[in-house]
């Protein structure tokens, strides 16, 4: 038992539930990627067009003063944890209110209360379990940050002061989403309650000057206040108060915890008799629910038209989150790329006026080709591509073994080849528009700036290494045992062919650029590479599956 009957053993209880779900593991690695792409991005926006990004990561000692760097680590430092932040208030509330609100939809909640663990063991435990859960998911985004030091300028009493706040800011909201989820009968109503109690109590209603005093706020004041009492005093107080306030709303859902929704009363006395009750069974049956509007089944492939049309998403995949992010992602890539050959058509159009010859003589292109903007393009259009690809091709086989039906769908009697084959195709047809964006923007941005055989090549090995996700991805959802593991391991491999193009572009773009005649080779050695390992991680994907391994 824990000290004092406080937390009781559920808290230990959700740990281990969580991480049986694998949720924990994902959220972490996700996290990592994310925050390690947003350091790659950050300092290359910061640093351009002053110092290419090669010289950054890659260049001799001594090319950045150490005020710019130390400059650049502050501000980074303070981005990142105002993202961690946002992560916080966005994350721990619905996930804290999910504690309580799925025991209520489960019909479960009447058994947890007949047992020995009391209202407040219940609550707390709760609690405390998705609590450790966040900040353990939040810490692991702390190597990261300690990448600042190496630049120099970051105190130390600023990161710990800063951790400190944002874990005061995860006691509060989960504390604010268990207490919603008590008093709600239902996750919406839970969530909807939650985050407006979040947007005056930790966000401070988004009005001035309450919202100074924000968590959001404070990071500011911390990262601009000398060390001293008052940055002692703000740094360990504010926390102190969250987790107060936290407190008595917890204390508020120990006597909600048994709450009943409150009722009309007997029904008023009245001289005329009851109105008949309705027959059981009623006379009149509900009409069946119409079934979807189906093509016709294919006899020819019925596994390529059961993944087309019925198509199976894992539950750890976010619908509404995934299709918002696909629409931002999509947007983007559109966007930006309409702007970028926009522009690259105009320095064409141009190049023909011979009044325009002697200007644009000297230059190499870059900003004035558009060619940074078609870069950005592929890599949007590419993740809007890939990632989604990922997920399917991740359940496609390992979907199945996990959800027991792979035995069922292997005893039948078509060819296993070809249930690869069309599983694959369906993932694959999905979104190819903007894979063909990310193959024409990566390769007209490698034209702009070093001419049509490098261009062509950039583009080939764009669409190899899609090619090889697809191989690579079908090896691993056969040999994996479940979907979550299988995109685990394909994530870093899809993350790796969307941002290939940023680092190439640098390379030409640096001060001391490659030649245009070693950078074609170089791109048509990794797409010959690319191609063959893509062949051979199908031909053995397919064989494995043929074994029924």
């Amino acid at each position: 038992m824990w000290p004092f009957g406080l937390f009781g053993s559920l808290a230990a209880w959700e740990l281990r539930r969580i991480a049986r779900r694998g949720l924990a593991t994902r959220v972490r690695l996700i996290l990592l990627y994310t925050l390690f792409l947003a350091f790659i991005a950050f300092a290359t926006l910061w640093f351009q067009p002053q110092v290419p990004a090669r010289d950054v990561f890659f260049g001799r000692p001594g090319v950045l003063a150490p005020a710019e760097l130390a400059r650049f680590a502050n501000a980074f430092a303070l981005t990142l944890l105002e993202v961690q932040l946002v992560a916080v208030v966005a994350l721990a509330p619905a996930l804290a209110a999910s504690a309580v609100s799925e025991e209520k939809y489960q019909q479960t909640l009447p058994l947890l209360l007949i047992t020995l663990l009391t209202d407040r063991e219940i609550v707390f435990g709760k609690a405390a379990g998705r609590i450790a859960f966040v900040l353990a998911a939040l810490f692991a985004g702390l190597p990261v940050l300690m990448i600042t030091q190496l630049f120099g300028g970051v105190s130390t009493a600023f990161l710990a002061a800063a951790y400190s706040v944002t874990a005061g800011t995860v006691v509060l909201c989960a504390a604010i989403g268990v207490s919603a989820a008590c008093y709600a009968p239902d996750l919406r109503s839970a969530v909807l309650r939650a985050y407006t109690r979040i947007a005056i109590f930790v966000c401070g209603a988004f009005v001035p000057p309450f919202v100074f005093a924000s968590p959001f706020g404070v990071l500011v004041v911390l990262a601009s206040e000398p060390i001293n009492e008052q940055f002692v005093g703000l740094a360990f107080g504010y926390p102190l108060i969250q987790v107060l306030v936290g407190s008595l709303f917890l204390i508020n859902a120990v006597r909600a915890l048994r709450l009943r929704d409150a009722t009309a009363g007997p029904p008023p006395a009245t001289a005329y008799p009851e109105p008949p009750k309705p027959a059981e069974p009623p006379l009149l049956q509900p009409e069946d629910e119409v079934p979807p509007d189906l093509p016709p089944i294919d006899a020819g492939d019925p596994v390529l038209w059961k993944e087309r049309c019925v198509g199976w998403r894992p539950k750890w995949a976010p619908l509404a989150l995934s299709k918002f992010m696909g629409f931002v992602a999509g947007t983007v890539a559109i966007g930006l790329f309409a702007c970028g050959m926009w522009i690259f058509l105009a320095r064409v159009a141009k190049g023909f006026d011979p009044s325009e010859i002697e200007r644009y003589s000297g230059q190499s292109g870059g900003l004035e080709t558009g060619s940074w903007l078609l870069v950005g393009a592929g890599v949007f259009a590419g993740g809007r591509y890939l990632l989604p690809l990922a997920v399917g091709l991740s359940g496609a086989i390992a979907g199945e073994r996990f959800r027991g039906t792979l035995d069922v769908l292997l005893t039948t009697t078509l060819d296993r080849h070809a249930v690869l084959r069309a599983k694959i195709q369906a993932q694959v047809e999905r979104g190819t528009v903007f894979g063909a964006v990310a193959v024409a923007a990566v390769g007209t941005a490698f034209i702009a700036d070093a001419g049509i055989r490098v261009g062509l090549a950039a583009a080939g090995l764009t669409a190899i290494a899609m090619a090889l996700v697809v191989a690579v991805g079908a090896w691993f959802t056969v040999r994996c045992a479940s979907d979550a593991r299988a995109f685990r391991l394909l994530l870093p491999v899809t993350m790796l062919v969307v941002g290939w193009p940023v680092f190439v572009w640098n390379l030409l773009r640096g001060e001391a650029p490659v030649p245009p005649q070693i950078l074609f080779w170089g791109l048509v050695s990794a797409a010959c590479v690319c191609g063959v390992a893509g062949l051979v991680f199908w031909v053995h994907a397919a064989h494995v599956l043929s074994r029924g391994e």
